[in-house]
């Protein structure tokens, strides 16, 4: 429905609101302790209106992106009759609306006239929120109690200050209590920034202004939506995207879709999924719903779409108690990284035939690591490794991005500098490179994984916990085009060399170890046998294709100058 607000007026107010999302950002990259999100910034923002949707965002971390509605809703629910001005809520509850236990979710309401009109939330990756493995990732886990510290939405501030008590009771449950009590200042700084600036847009512009530019954003999304939605195919589809084999199955756990594309809208349903499991990969509601989000914003072109009206168009379908939709008190943290990925695939495989011209090959997962110990100076310390995030898939129109990340989270989590890691932890970086073939081969080619050496340099033992994907399954290609090559993480230690696997638990470091991490490619698009020349003998000439593989990929290309 179009709202009484002129076009320029609405464009002003839309990109001021996107600057209090980036102004949030930007407050908490100066002031966060962790390297985790001072470097790494694993943490989002976002401004919703006063019933909780979405209206702006800034571009950082996608999956946090469609699930922070489902937490400021909670916290609203929960604190309906109690909200007063300066008060900022805390939540990272799966039940309540969050989606792990380290995504810390800090919002805050902006009053005008009495009643909250819009509210700023920022929702950060802490680096350890307790749980039974340092980092917050558990791969031996259970049940949820196993995973950290739960808090339901509760007040965090008020306009008299910050509660010191629950302050203290949080840090207290980290392994880091220094780094958790800095990064939590932090995020409630930035919210505090965040709700100072867009109260000086309600006085400037007006209470009913904007109100007016929020939902004509909201519109605007849905509208943006549905006409992406009708250039596809209609029909029924599924699609169908595979994790690595879960504890207690010898299979790969298929995430399985039926979407069904209307004239202007479309049904996402993954009744077909398998009950949940006694693991970590189960994915709270609201991270499956963020999950395909991120596959539509994906196929969506232009940006009016990325906001909370676009989901308007979209109805996703789950069974409470499958492993997308879990119940209490399943386990839940692996979901925002390995889940989300391949829900995100799913849905795109499933739409490669309506949409064959946006749908893109499947991505490298994601696989972590969580080191713990104690540094130089005798602190204890907890490093996830962001670096060597592995290769993007191809799509019609260009091959995939090397050493881009994982689909759930694009290039939104940028590599940690190797200086600065060196300086700070006990660690030596020895090498840091793209890995040669990783790509998988087609008329696009999937993007390089890379190879990633770290020598640990501690004075003691250390902890090491893998997490992660696809070190049995690939990268998938499409139309054609072939898989990338599949995670494989190792340890060098003397002469010997260990598998890592990706749910392994309670490993050690010794001194002198080294960690070599040769993250996944993307998977090719198209029929190999339709590359162009020019670009095969460009990647070999670049070492992304060694002349080996590129001859047995592309058998019509002479790799000599001259016509193929």
């Amino acid at each position: 429905m179009t709202r009484p607000i002129d076009p320029l007026t609405l464009s002003v107010v839309r990109h001021k609101l996107l600057a209090v999302a980036e102004e949030v950002v930007d407050v908490m990259t100066q002031t966060s302790f962790s390297p985790i999100l001072n470097q790494s910034r694993d943490f989002s923002a976002a401004v919703l209106d006063g019933a909780g949707s979405l209206v702006a965002q800034a571009e950082r971390v996608p999956i946090h992106m469609g699930a922070l509605p489902f937490a400021v809703q909670a916290m609203m629910a929960a604190f309906a009759d109690d909200l007063r001005e300066g008060d900022v809520l805390i939540a990272n509850d799966p039940y309540w609306g969050g989606s792990h236990l380290p995504d810390v979710t800090l919002a805050a309401p902006v009053f005008v006239d009495g009643r909250p009109r819009l509210w700023i939330a920022n929702r950060s990756h802490q680096g350890d929120i307790g749980g039974i493995s340092p980092g917050g990732y558990s791969p031996s886990a259970r049940e949820i109690w196993h995973e950290g510290l739960r808090l339901p939405p509760m007040k965090f501030a008020t306009a008299q200050g910050v509660r010191e008590d629950l302050l203290r009771m949080i840090c207290a449950n980290s392994r880091t209590p220094a780094d958790m009590r800095g990064d939590l200042m932090a995020q409630l700084s930035s919210v505090r920034r965040g709700v100072q600036r867009a109260a000086a847009l309600y006085a400037h512009y007006g209470a009913q202004t904007m109100d007016e530019a929020c939902a004509a954003v909201l519109d605007a999304g849905e509208t943006a939506m549905r006409r992406e939605i009708a250039q596809w195919r209609p029909g029924e589809y599924r699609g169908v995207a595979l994790l690595d084999p879960q504890a207690g199955l010898e299979e790969p756990l298929p995430v399985k879709v039926r979407i069904m594309i209307g004239a202007d809208c479309a049904t996402v349903d993954f009744g077909e999924c398998a009950d949940q499991l006694a693991s970590f990969i189960n994915s709270p509601l609201a991270n499956t719903k963020a999950a395909v989000n991120v596959a539509f914003m994906y196929l969506s072109s232009g940006e009016n779409a990325q906001n909370d009206g676009s989901a308007r168009a979209i109805q996703v379908l789950t069974r409470p108690g499958s492993f997308v939709h879990p119940l209490e008190p399943a386990a839940v943290t692996a979901c925002t990284t390995l889940t989300a990925s391949a829900i995100i695939e799913a849905v795109m495989n499933g739409l490669a035939q309506a949409a064959p011209a946006r749908v893109v090959a499947g991505f490298a997962r994601r696989f972590r690591l969580a080191i713990g110990g104690t540094d130089r100076g005798g602190s204890r310390y907890i490093w996830h490794t962001f670096a060597n995030r592995g290769g993007a898939g191809a799509h019609a129109a260009a091959d995939g991005w090397s050493n881009l990340g994982v689909i759930h989270n694009p290039g939104g989590s940028p590599a940690p500098s190797v200086e600065r890691t060196e300086a700070a932890y006990p660690f030596h970086i020895e090498a840091f490179s793209l890995r040669t073939d990783s790509g998988g081969a087609g008329a696009s080619r999937g993007g390089l994984g890379g190879i990633y050496r770290l020598r640990y340099q501690g004075s003691g033992p250390a902890s090491i916990t893998p997490t992660g994907d696809g070190a049995e399954t690939a990268p998938a290609g499409l139309a054609g085009g072939e898989p990338g090559a599949a995670n494989d993480y190792l340890i060098e230690r003397g002469g010997e060399v260990f598998r890592l696997g990706a749910r392994d638990a309670g490993l050690t470091l010794e001194p002198g170890d080294c960690v070599v991490c040769q993250s996944a490619g993307g998977g090719g698009y198209g029929d190999p046998g339709h590359r162009d020349p020019a670009a095969v003998r460009r990647d070999v000439e670049y070492g992304y294709v060694s002349r080996e593989a590129a001859a047995r990929w592309y058998p019509h290309v002479r790799l000599e100058s001259g016509h193929d």
